[in-house]
Protein backbone atom coordinates (compact mmCIF):
# COMPACT_ATOMS: atom_id res chain seq x y z
CA UNK A 1 0.00 0.00 0.00
CA UNK A 2 1.29 3.64 -0.59
CA UNK A 3 0.20 6.56 0.97
CA UNK A 4 0.51 10.45 -0.91
CA UNK A 5 -0.34 13.02 0.80
CA UNK A 6 -1.56 16.38 -0.93
CA UNK A 7 -1.09 20.10 0.46
CA UNK A 8 1.65 22.80 0.60
CA UNK A 9 3.61 20.53 2.79
CA UNK A 10 2.21 17.55 1.52
CA UNK A 11 4.85 14.85 -0.23
CA UNK A 12 3.37 14.94 -3.57
CA UNK A 13 6.08 14.95 -6.62
CA UNK A 14 4.89 18.47 -7.47
CA UNK A 15 5.00 21.98 -5.56
CA UNK A 16 1.58 23.31 -4.02
CA UNK A 17 1.57 26.90 -3.68
CA UNK A 18 -1.98 28.13 -3.80
CA UNK A 19 -2.97 29.90 -0.56
CA UNK A 20 -6.31 28.20 -0.74
CA UNK A 21 -4.73 24.60 0.08
CA UNK A 22 -3.78 23.67 3.48
CA UNK A 23 -0.72 22.05 4.55
CA UNK A 24 -2.23 18.86 4.45
CA UNK A 25 -4.81 18.64 2.18
CA UNK A 26 -5.79 15.64 1.68
CA UNK A 27 -4.69 11.98 1.31
CA UNK A 28 -4.60 9.11 -1.49
CA UNK A 29 -4.19 5.91 -1.11
CA UNK A 30 -3.44 2.89 -3.35
CA UNK A 31 -3.94 -0.28 -2.35
CA UNK A 32 -2.16 -3.52 -3.36
CA UNK A 33 -4.56 -4.05 -5.71
CA UNK A 34 -3.95 -0.70 -7.59
CA UNK A 35 -7.40 0.89 -6.27
CA UNK A 36 -6.91 4.14 -5.83
CA UNK A 37 -9.01 6.36 -2.60
CA UNK A 38 -8.90 9.93 -2.23
CA UNK A 39 -9.69 11.29 1.26
CA UNK A 40 -10.05 14.85 2.50
CA UNK A 41 -8.14 16.18 5.34
CA UNK A 42 -10.83 18.19 6.92
CA UNK A 43 -8.93 21.15 4.73
CA UNK A 44 -10.38 24.87 4.81
CA UNK A 45 -11.50 25.11 1.41
CA UNK A 46 -12.35 21.23 -0.08
CA UNK A 47 -11.41 18.73 -2.17
CA UNK A 48 -13.28 18.01 -5.16
CA UNK A 49 -13.47 15.86 -7.97
CA UNK A 50 -14.54 16.00 -11.26
CA UNK A 51 -17.63 14.49 -12.81
CA UNK A 52 -16.80 12.22 -15.98
CA UNK A 53 -20.08 12.81 -17.58
CA UNK A 54 -21.37 15.96 -16.34
CA UNK A 55 -17.72 18.03 -15.72
CA UNK A 56 -19.20 19.30 -12.36
CA UNK A 57 -16.92 19.32 -9.17
CA UNK A 58 -18.10 16.61 -6.32
CA UNK A 59 -16.97 17.47 -2.92
CA UNK A 60 -15.31 14.38 -1.29
CA UNK A 61 -15.30 13.83 2.49
CA UNK A 62 -12.96 12.60 5.17
CA UNK A 63 -14.47 9.09 4.48
CA UNK A 64 -12.47 8.92 1.01
CA UNK A 65 -13.81 8.19 -2.25
CA UNK A 66 -12.82 5.63 -5.20
CA UNK A 67 -10.85 7.57 -8.11
CA UNK A 68 -8.79 6.55 -11.10
CA UNK A 69 -5.26 8.12 -12.51
CA UNK A 70 -7.42 9.79 -14.88
CA UNK A 71 -9.28 11.49 -12.27
CA UNK A 72 -9.51 15.27 -12.53
CA UNK A 73 -8.17 16.07 -8.29
CA UNK A 74 -9.19 20.06 -7.21
CA UNK A 75 -7.98 21.14 -3.52
CA UNK A 76 -9.92 24.60 -2.59
CA UNK A 77 -10.17 25.58 -6.35
CA UNK A 78 -9.15 25.51 -9.50
CA UNK A 79 -7.71 28.64 -9.86
CA UNK A 80 -4.16 29.80 -8.83
CA UNK A 81 -5.44 29.89 -5.13
CA UNK A 82 -6.23 26.18 -5.51
CA UNK A 83 -4.30 23.63 -7.27
CA UNK A 84 -6.09 21.06 -9.88
CA UNK A 85 -4.41 18.32 -11.55
CA UNK A 86 -4.50 14.72 -13.00
CA UNK A 87 -4.03 12.11 -10.54
CA UNK A 88 -1.90 10.49 -12.70
CA UNK A 89 0.54 13.04 -11.83
CA UNK A 90 1.42 11.45 -8.62
CA UNK A 91 2.87 8.79 -10.04
CA UNK A 92 4.22 9.71 -13.47
CA UNK A 93 4.61 13.34 -12.42
CA UNK A 94 5.58 16.07 -15.73
CA UNK A 95 4.45 13.97 -18.08
CA UNK A 96 0.95 14.87 -19.45
CA UNK A 97 0.54 12.99 -22.44
CA UNK A 98 -1.76 10.73 -20.83
CA UNK A 99 -4.13 13.74 -20.15
CA UNK A 100 -3.94 15.47 -23.35
CA UNK A 101 -4.89 11.84 -25.43
CA UNK A 102 -7.70 12.14 -22.35
CA UNK A 103 -8.73 15.83 -23.40
CA UNK A 104 -8.67 15.15 -27.24
CA UNK A 105 -11.14 12.56 -26.82
CA UNK A 106 -13.20 14.31 -24.52
CA UNK A 107 -13.17 16.90 -27.07
CA UNK A 108 -14.32 15.01 -30.03
CA UNK A 109 -17.12 13.67 -28.01
CA UNK A 110 -18.45 17.21 -27.75
CA UNK A 111 -17.57 17.88 -31.41
CA UNK A 112 -19.76 14.70 -32.23
CA UNK A 113 -22.33 16.56 -29.81
CA UNK A 114 -22.75 19.53 -31.67
CA UNK A 115 -22.61 17.52 -34.89
CA UNK A 116 -25.83 16.26 -33.90
CA UNK A 117 -27.61 19.32 -32.61
CA UNK A 118 -26.35 21.18 -36.32
CA UNK A 119 -27.89 18.15 -38.06
CA UNK A 120 -30.82 17.87 -35.87
CA UNK A 121 -31.82 21.59 -36.50
CA UNK A 122 -31.21 21.37 -40.40
CA UNK A 123 -33.80 18.77 -40.42
CA UNK A 124 -36.31 20.16 -38.19
CA UNK A 125 -35.93 23.51 -40.72
CA UNK A 126 -35.83 20.96 -43.62
CA UNK A 127 -39.25 19.47 -42.44
CA UNK A 128 -41.03 23.04 -41.56
CA UNK A 129 -39.63 24.35 -45.30
CA UNK A 130 -41.62 21.04 -46.72
CA UNK A 131 -44.76 21.93 -44.82
CA UNK A 132 -45.11 24.99 -46.01
CA UNK A 133 -43.84 24.13 -49.68
CA UNK A 134 -47.01 21.64 -50.06
CA UNK A 135 -49.10 23.65 -48.10
CA UNK A 136 -48.96 26.83 -50.57
CA UNK A 137 -48.99 24.51 -53.34
CA UNK A 138 -52.42 23.38 -52.15
CA UNK A 139 -53.75 26.26 -51.33
CA UNK A 140 -52.93 27.21 -54.97
CA UNK A 141 -54.54 24.67 -56.14
CA UNK A 142 -57.94 25.09 -53.88
CA UNK A 143 -57.95 28.49 -54.75
CA UNK A 144 -57.90 27.98 -58.95
CA UNK A 145 -60.97 25.16 -58.45
CA UNK A 146 -62.76 27.41 -55.59
CA UNK A 147 -62.24 31.77 -55.51
CA UNK A 148 -64.83 31.72 -53.54
CA UNK A 149 -63.86 33.36 -49.99
CA UNK A 150 -63.78 30.57 -47.94
CA UNK A 151 -60.67 29.50 -49.73
CA UNK A 152 -59.08 32.63 -48.77
CA UNK A 153 -59.87 31.96 -45.12
CA UNK A 154 -58.90 28.16 -44.95
CA UNK A 155 -55.26 29.62 -46.54
CA UNK A 156 -55.13 32.41 -43.84
CA UNK A 157 -55.78 30.04 -40.92
CA UNK A 158 -53.61 27.53 -42.73
CA UNK A 159 -50.75 29.80 -42.54
CA UNK A 160 -51.42 30.89 -38.82
CA UNK A 161 -51.30 27.26 -37.89
CA UNK A 162 -47.93 26.89 -39.83
CA UNK A 163 -46.11 30.19 -38.72
CA UNK A 164 -47.50 28.44 -34.83
CA UNK A 165 -45.88 25.28 -35.64
CA UNK A 166 -42.57 27.17 -36.93
CA UNK A 167 -42.52 28.70 -33.90
CA UNK A 168 -43.21 25.71 -31.81
CA UNK A 169 -40.88 23.32 -33.20
CA UNK A 170 -38.11 25.76 -32.75
CA UNK A 171 -38.97 27.06 -29.43
CA UNK A 172 -39.03 22.55 -28.48
CA UNK A 173 -35.51 22.14 -30.60
CA UNK A 174 -33.43 24.95 -28.84
CA UNK A 175 -30.49 24.45 -31.05
CA UNK A 176 -28.59 27.46 -29.85
CA UNK A 177 -29.21 26.38 -26.34
CA UNK A 178 -28.35 23.27 -26.39
CA UNK A 179 -24.83 24.04 -28.22
CA UNK A 180 -24.31 26.72 -25.39
CA UNK A 181 -24.83 23.80 -22.88
CA UNK A 182 -22.49 21.87 -24.40
CA UNK A 183 -19.85 24.55 -24.89
CA UNK A 184 -20.09 24.80 -21.28
CA UNK A 185 -19.73 21.32 -20.23
CA UNK A 186 -16.88 21.24 -22.92
CA UNK A 187 -15.05 24.32 -20.69
CA UNK A 188 -15.19 22.38 -17.61
CA UNK A 189 -12.80 19.62 -19.59
CA UNK A 190 -10.04 22.18 -20.98
CA UNK A 191 -8.26 22.64 -18.03
CA UNK A 192 -4.03 22.46 -18.69
CA UNK A 193 -2.86 19.38 -16.87
CA UNK A 194 -0.08 21.07 -15.79
CA UNK A 195 -0.43 21.76 -11.97
CA UNK A 196 1.14 24.97 -11.89
CA UNK A 197 -0.32 26.31 -14.88
CA UNK A 198 -4.58 26.64 -14.09
CA UNK A 199 -4.95 27.75 -17.38
CA UNK A 200 -8.26 26.80 -19.89
CA UNK A 201 -6.79 25.30 -23.33
CA UNK A 202 -7.91 26.06 -26.72
CA UNK A 203 -9.13 23.40 -29.20
CA UNK A 204 -6.04 23.72 -31.42
CA UNK A 205 -3.71 23.19 -28.23
CA UNK A 206 -5.49 20.31 -27.01
CA UNK A 207 -5.69 19.10 -30.44
CA UNK A 208 -1.51 19.57 -30.63
CA UNK A 209 -1.05 18.23 -27.19
CA UNK A 210 0.91 20.89 -26.01
CA UNK A 211 -0.38 24.09 -23.24
CA UNK A 212 1.04 27.23 -25.61
CA UNK A 213 2.02 28.97 -21.95
CA UNK A 214 3.98 26.26 -19.99
CA UNK A 215 5.01 24.25 -23.23
CA UNK A 216 4.70 21.29 -21.90
CA UNK A 217 4.01 17.80 -22.81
Amino acid sequence: MKTITLGRDGDQPFKIKGIGVSHIHATVTIDDFGRWTLADNNSANGTYVRDEVTGDLIRVSDKGQTISQMSFVVLGSDTAAGCSFYANQLTNPGNFVNEYLYMRNKKLEFDKEEEKVARNAKWVRLSIFILMLLFTVGSIIYQIFDDSHESMNVMLWGFRGLSLLTTGAMTFYDAQGKRSKIIKKRNKFNQCPNPECHRKLSGGEIDNLICGRCQKL
